[in-house]
């Protein structure tokens, strides 16, 4: 009855359709970067059986997905260009929970990098974790690149405004002052900007380090130009205590209590402005005329990525001050305020109420003339070798590579490696892989290195290229041949550092300190042991390229050992004795050998020596005549993590 009444339901339902489950990840273009917890591949193999596809550029993917711990290790630079182009930035969860509940999850539930954005969160660069720091600051726009650079807050400088030049002097100012007791640490720049109508500004910013946001900035138009220059020297006056054009003419200036100090910016474009930006890397080696892995070579050395990186590191990253491009004037300022106080600092007690007020008052004068997101009150002298000696090193070799590389931010159709390239009067030329010198080389970096430990990890080495150099300003290895005591010794170096190596050759030390690469006084330090130029050539855990370099160095007739800092290195830089500094291990003798005639390699397995007191923990050797160091090869390394065993079963 009820199937006469209602008929048959089978008959009547409409047939049912049957389909392939949704994909979580259908449509989908996915890139990934960093150490992740499975493999590239295992992830790969997952994100296409769930409909996405993988891409190893950013441009154009859904997302970008890496390990949490990236934000601990301050972004590489795929992270930097994914944030740039504002493409989310995930956790690795992303993946994995998208799968296990058969559709994506909302990506800005596993972001990490949106909430970093200073300007999303309103926290100044010197309240912020570093790591998060890090991640901000090498994507920031750089406010001022030199002398004649418009304040981009401004917004003029896309207009085709200039600042203001009269009577042979430019208008624009960087201010600084550090004083930590009243936690001071500002900056201030004052401008006056010329508009393409003619038109007068007077621009003046002023705020703490770090914390661009909460600066208080004034953008004025002027009427008359003589009564604006009035009113700047007026300020500057105020600011400083000393007068505008004393200063700008012939650099007179006296640092008064309180008051801010000038950071003296050269005329030029700093090289976080002027170098490779991450959109023209890809291009700029394409039309070179220089050997392909030369030209991939200098597309490092010019990129902007290893000066911001290096900078960061330092904590001198402010995108407020063009530090990069400052006057060779005030980098000798900075190095007599060093000098100055390592030898007050030796002539103390190294305790006690004189001390403690020696090392506040450097502090304070190191951080006004080299402005820091991160100051503090230096301790000790391998506070003062690291975060001064080390970092004005570095900033003046920045400053170097900003006068090289100048400003590459136009087109590279027009071979602009090749034209920075013949700047630096060096030739380069890779090794073939076969020869007998590539092998000895690698065979040099096996024997002699020892892994880097980085929290709980371990980084081995493996060397990717290596590049034949012959640097002008070095002598050749006809030369050098002749001199006596001849060892093929490695030599540590950012890659920040490497474009002056090239022109200018090493530069000996800046000053004497008694810790390991200082202890020798002013000379050029090298090593027997690839593991000691690691720990400079090494720069973190997610930018694990680097170069080592390889130089013949002549000790001379007499070569001195150390096993502790000398007394006075003053005697032993006017008579330029070799010197061996003795380490805690040593490379085995018996397997030492002679190279290009008569010059010894100590390439042997590292091995405990008989100074197990020692300061040192592998030789150093020091040579004082820059002339008796000649640089031969660049050694392109990878650092790779060890003992990582990577899970490949099924999630």
């Amino acid at each position: 009855m009820l199937i006469k009444k209602h008929g048959d339901p089978k008959k009547n339902r409409p047939p049912k359709k049957y389909s392939a489950p949704e994909k979580p990840f259908d449509g989908m273009m996915i890139s990934l970067a960093g150490c992740l917890t499975r493999t590239h591949q295992y992830w790969k193999s997952k994100i296409e059986k769930y409909g996405g596809k993988v891409n190893n550029s950013v441009i154009g993917v859904t997302c970008l997905v890496v390990s949490p711990a990236e934000r601990d290790r301050g972004g590489s630079s795929k992270v930097a260009e994914a944030v740039e182009r504002s493409i989310p930035v995930v956790r690795e969860a992303w993946l994995s929970d998208s799968i296990e509940k058969e559709q994506a999850q909302p990506l800005d539930a596993y972001d990490i990098a949106s909430d970093i954005a200073v300007e999303g969160r309103g926290i100044p660069l010197d309240k912020m974790d570093p790591s998060e720091e890090a991640l901000e600051t090498i994507t920031a726009e750089l406010k001022v690149f030199g002398k004649r650079g418009v304040h981009k807050d401004t917004k003029m400088q896309d207009e085709g405004a200039r600042i203001l030049e009269k009577d042979g002097l430019l208008y624009n100012c960087a201010l600084s002052v550090c004083n930590q007791k009243n936690q001071i640490n500002n900056f201030c720049i004052m401008q006056l900007i010329m508009s393409p109508e003619n038109c007068l500004h007077m621009y003046c910013k002023k705020g703490r380090i770090g914390d661009s946001i909460r600066a208080d900035d004034k953008l004025e138009e002027w009427e008359d130009v003589d009564d604006a220059i009035k009113e700047f020297a007026r300020l500057f006056q105020e600011l400083t205590g000393n007068e505008f054009e004393s200063w700008e003419r012939e650099k007179k200036i006296q640092k008064k209590h309180h008051k801010f100090f000038p950071i003296d910016v050269d005329d030029g474009v700093e090289v976080r402005h002027g170098a490779l930006g991450l959109r023209q890397l890809g291009s700029s080696a394409a039309h070179s005329k220089l050997d392909p892995m030369v030209a991939n070579f200098m597309k490092v050395l010019c990129s902007q990525e290893i000066y911001r990186y290096a900078l960061m590191e330092l904590g001198h990253d402010s995108p407020e001050v063009p530090i990069g491009m400052l006057t060779d004037l005030h980098l000798k300022r900075c190095e007599e305020t060093l000098l100055y106080f390592v030898e007050k600092v030796k002539s103390v007690k190294e305790t006690g109420q004189e001390a403690e007020g020696v090392w506040y008052d450097f502090s304070q004068r190191w951080f006004t003339l080299m402005p820091s997101i991160r100051p503090f009150t230096f301790r000790d002298y391998t506070d003062l070798a690291e975060h001064a000696a080390s970092a004005y090193e570095t900033i003046r070799d920045v400053n170097f590579a900003s006068r090289i590389i100048q400003d590459m931010s136009g087109s590279t159709l027009d071979d602009p490696l090749f034209e920075r390239y013949k700047k630096l009067g060096c030739i380069v030329s890779p090794l073939e892989k076969e020869s007998d010198d590539y092998k000895m080389i690698v065979n040099y970096v096996e024997k002699t290195y020892e892994p880097i430990s980085v929290g709980e990890m371990s980084y081995g080495v493996s060397v990717e290229n290596i590049f034949a150099v012959e640097v002008s300003s070095c002598p050749s290895l006809d030369d050098i041949k002749k001199l006596p005591n001849k060892v093929l010794l490695w030599c540590g170096t950012r890659s920040s550092n490497l474009l002056r190596h090239l022109q200018k050759g090493f530069l000996p030390s800046v000053c004497s300190l008694p810790v390991s690469g200082y202890m020798f006084g002013r000379a050029v330090v090298c090593s027997d042991a690839a593991a000691e130029a690691a720990r400079y050539g090494f720069t973190a855990i997610d930018r694990p390229e680097g170069f080592l370099v390889l130089a013949v160095a002549s000790l001379g007739e007499e070569v001195k050992e150390f096993s502790n800092p000398p007394e006075d290195t003053k005697a032993l830089e006017e008579k330029k004795i070799g010197v061996k500094g003795l380490g805690r291990k040593k490379t085995d003798e018996k397997e030492h050998f002679v190279w290009k005639d008569d010059i010894k390699v100590p390439c042997g397995r590292l091995i405990p020596s008989e100074h197990k007191d020692s300061v040192l923990e592998y030789n150093e050797y020091a040579v004082y005549d820059p002339q008796q160091v000649s640089i031969k090869y660049l050694v392109a390394v990878k650092f790779d993590k060890q003992g990582v065993v990577y899970d490949t079963s099924e999630a």
